[in-house]
């Protein structure tokens, strides 16, 4: 059996007047646009099972008594559009097909044989030589002779489906007598329902190029967490009295990493997926030395473990694009060109590895999932062979804040210190970037290869309201007093909203300087305590400090999520008044320190009704949703609950409709005009009603019904006033206008009496 795309027609020919036409020239026609059509299919939309074709069994009795299959639509690499059919008018000619119908929600398949392929002979049923066990399926219309029962199909849980385009040519019978009408080659295509054992199916899949995809490997899900070091223990473990150290600290993360394997895991994870879609993989060993040795340094240990765990949070972010990442640029046209693998017939797993999926052209792939997947495991393999951290180093830099991103992913954060940053490191930190070509607008510590833009270069002195974190870098090794002032500088300066503490080893004799605490007393008091390499917003940056020798340097940093502990400042908020109606605009906070941090003290799920536009902090009542409308909104400043609070009161939102008018009958000039009044909480608003149009409002409040009535005298039609109606509640008002309320009545003459006799209309000027 040929498959129709292993051999492609690339041109025809076109047919003159009278032409006699050979049927190699014909059909050469024919084949042209066919291969078009099913290369169209492949290419631009994709191959795999679209929807649908999901078996069920269906027993009785706890017997097997038939195998339901649902409609669906499924493309082979060889372009064959398969969907399930069933004979819809059977032919009277000689040599016509059938005619089929797919309009249909199942088949219920209720019979069974032994398969032989002996027809077509499909190379993939076939190793070495010998067909893979087969068995045929048929519908209790369809069953011949041959078929028995689905009750008697065993070993159900090692059975799994297929659907196969059974593709053979047929030779017609040669011309009878001068008829040569029937003369030709008959394409035989018949949809199969087949079962196969488990050695036949994974025979299947092992030869299938396209179905070996991450997603089927054991395991490759399942998120990789590295282990926190939680500096409470030292404390918790071996009690307030113990003197600490470095040392301590470093065996802590020691431990944590050890236990990790230095990201032995992760590592296995990443090489599993990178064999499968042909991407080198990354050694393991030689990262595990290079950590090793880091660890040996007085400094930067708390580096060794960040490595580690940005490296787990790069898989973090392969995986969730994995389900995405059924994409194929150039499938395999060999690996399922007449059949799909339907799965497992007693599957009870999302995810069966023996059912094919649907892989999509590139050009339906708006995410760029694959795309994404190899650019991570580069930049993962970036990572790993990038790291360098030494005391040299330390020693040459210099202390920088840079904006970033506390809980997005870290293709969206700042690149950290401890990267040689290169041209290709760059081009795989953040696809979207580099795929906008903007992969030098990365913000990082080291800023030679990147953008000369002062936004780049120095990004603090420029709008960082998005950004939710600070990393601080370039200090550990440092004079502690130094680094102390360098950070302190840098934040005054820059106006940035976190504060500062140092803590020793060493006990303070007679400490009068707040930002200074002794260690062991600081981590007992303030649980929390985390390494960050950085700090976010409102929080505290920590640094501790060591003497070595005649040095005492900064030896490890933490944070925490709040404001502590050093000198307390005046703290003062206020807003213009304490109530405002939800569609004003929003209004300015009064700030005190200037730099201090304004929260609402709300539900997470509201957050959001403080905006800082332009270094000032404003209260939108907007954005406040319904659910809070009338209750006291409080806030804080840098985490501490001040006196300021407001209430947002709800807008009147009401209809008022005419509902009806009475317009003057006879000698009467009274209209009479009825109105209903509609909406949330009407009787709970006051009506100011302006009938006259000329500024005059009178109260007018609805029944229990909502109605109201007026009664206007003497109206003249072409001067009809436009109503107006002021809704106020709590403060808040709602104003509505109605016009075009009055319609003319028509006047209608039912009867004219003439004179009798003459002329109506004599003695009337012409």
């Amino acid at each position: 059996m040929n498959n129709q795309l292993s051999n492609i027609s690339t041109q025809y020919r076109k047919f003159s007047k009278g032409q006699y036409i050979e049927h190699t020239q014909f059909n050469e026609f024919l084949d042209f646009f066919e291969d078009q059509d099913r290369l169209s299919r492949v290419m631009l939309q994709g191959v795999g099972i679209v929807c649908g074709l999901k078996p069920k069994p269906v027993y009785k009795d706890r017997v097997l008594k038939s195998i339901q299959l649902s409609q669906g639509i499924a493309l082979t690499t060889d372009g064959d559009l398969l969907t399930l059919n069933k004979t819809n008018k059977v032919s009277d000619e000689l040599y016509v097909s059938d005619l089929k119908t797919i309009s249909i929600d199942q088949k219920e398949y209720t019979h069974f044989k032994k398969y032989d392929n002996v027809k077509a002979e499909y190379p993939t049923f076939y190793d070495a030589g010998k067909q893979i066990e087969l068995w045929e399926l048929a519908t209790d219309s369809e069953k011949k002779s041959d078929f028995q029962p689905i009750e008697k199909l065993s070993d159900l849980e090692n059975k799994y489906l297929l659907l196969y385009l059974e593709n053979y040519e047929k030779i017609v019978k040669p011309c009878r007598g001068v008829d040569c009408d029937n003369h030709g080659v008959q394409q035989i295509r018949n949809i199969k329902v087949l079962v196969t054992n488990g050695d036949g199916i994974r025979y299947i899949r092992d030869k299938d190029k396209i179905q070996h995809h991450p997603l089927f490997e054991k395991d490759i899900l399942k998120d990789v967490k590295l282990e926190r070091v939680i500096i409470d223990h030292l404390i918790s473990e071996q009690g307030i009295d113990k003197s600490f150290s470095s040392d301590d600290l470093k065996k802590m993360y020691s431990s944590v990493l050890e236990k990790n394997g230095y990201g032995k895991s992760v590592f296995s994870k990443i090489n599993a997926i990178s064999q499968i879609i042909g991407m080198p993989e990354v050694d393991h060993e030689i990262f595990e030395a290079k950590l090793k040795e880091h660890l040996t340094q007085l400094t930067g240990f708390q580096y060794v473990y960040d490595v580690v765990k940005d490296l787990t949070n790069t898989y973090s972010e392969i995986t969730a694009l994995l389900p995405k990442a059924f994409t194929q640029c150039f499938p395999n046209l060999v690996s399922f060109p007449k059949h799909v693998m339907l799965g497992k017939l007693t599957s009870k797993i999302q995810l069966d590895p023996y059912r094919h999926q649907f892989y999509n052209s590139p050009v339906l792939d708006d995410d760029k999932a694959g795309q994404k997947i190899r650019l991570l495991i580069s930049r993962f393999a970036q990572q790993a062979e990038s790291f360098r951290y030494s005391h040299d180093f330390e020693d040459r830099s210099e202390i920088k804040i840079t904006p970033s991103h506390k809980l997005n992913s870290l293709s969206n954060q700042a690149i950290p210190f401890y990267y040689e940053v290169s041209e290709e490191f760059l081009k795989t930190w953040s696809f979207d970037k580099t795929n906008n070509r903007s992969s030098k607008e990365n913000l990082g510590y080291n800023t030679d290869l990147l953008s000369p833009d002062a936004h780049i270069q120095n990004p603090v002195s420029f709008n960082i309201d998005r950004n939710s974190f600070y990393n601080i870098e370039g200090h550990q090794g440092m004079n502690y007093q130094e680094a102390y002032e360098q950070i302190k500088r840098i934040r005054d300066r820059q106006q940035l909203g976190f504060d500062i503490v140092m803590l020793s080893f060493t006990e303070l004799v007679r400490n009068k300087d707040l930002s200074k605490a002794y260690f062991n007393d600081y981590v007992e008091k303030n649980s929390g305590l985390e390494h960050l390499h950085g700090v976010e917003k409102g929080g505290t940056f920590v640094m501790v400090y060591e003497t070595n020798g005649k040095e005492t340097t900064v030896v490890a940093d933490f944070s925490l999520p709040y404001i502590c502990c050093t000198p307390k400042v005046k703290i003062n908020l206020s807003l213009p008044g304490t109530t405002i109606c939800a569609e004003a605009g929003r209004i300015p906070f009064t700030v005190f320190p200037f730099n201090g941090v304004v929260t609402a003290d709300v539900d997470p799920r509201f957050s959001g009704v403080v905006e800082l536009v332009n270094g000032l902090y404003f209260f939108n009542p907007q954005l406040v949703s319904p659910e809070l409308h009338n209750q006291e909104i409080a806030f804080s400043v840098n985490g501490s609950p001040v006196d300021c609070s407001i209430k947002v009161i709800s807008q009147p939102k009401v209809k008022i409709d005419v509902a009806s008018v009475a317009y003057p009958e006879g000698s009467s000039v009274e209209t009479k005009v009825s109105f209903r009044i509609s909406g949330d909480n009407v009787a709970d608003y006051q009506y100011s009603w302006d009938f006259l149009g000329n500024g005059s409002f009178i109260t007018l409040n609805p029944d229990t019904d909502g109605n109201v009535s007026y009664s206007f005298y003497n109206l003249y039609p072409k001067r009809i006033p436009t109503i107006k109606v002021n809704v106020t509640g709590n403060g808040c008002s709602q104003n509505i206008v109605i016009s075009d309320w009055y319609k003319e009545i028509p006047i209608v003459i039912n009867s004219i009496q003439f004179p009798e006799g003459g002329n109506c209309c004599e003695g009337v000027a012409g």
